[in-house]
C-alpha cells in the first residue's frame, strides 16, 4: 500500500473481504520481519507466526496463517 494511504483502514476492509469468501478455510501471508507495522496489523488479526525465511542477509521474511 503507498504510504499516502496508511492509517485510512484500507487493509483492514480488504483483509475483511477476504476473509468472507466462503472458498477460504485458511490464509498464509507474508511480509519483510522487520515491517513491524504489517508484522502488527497480522497478529491483531488473529494470524500465528508460522516461519522466517531468510533470503539473504539483510532480508527475512516471515510467514503467518490464519484458519478461518
Amino acid at each position: 500500500m503507498h504510504p499516502e494511504h496508511f492509517r485510512k483502514g484500507i487493509a483492514q476492509k480488504l483483509l475483511n473481504f477476504i476473509e468472507l469468501r466462503p472458498m477460504n478455510e485458511k490464509m498464509i501471508v507474508t511480509t519483510g520481519s522487520k515491517n513491524t507495522p504489517a508484522v502488527t496489523f497480522y497478529l491483531k488479526n488473529g494470524f500465528k507466526e508460522l516461519k522466517k525465511m531468510e533470503i539473504n542477509e539483510s532480508l527475512t521474511i516471515t510467514a503467518f496463517e490464519k484458519y478461518l
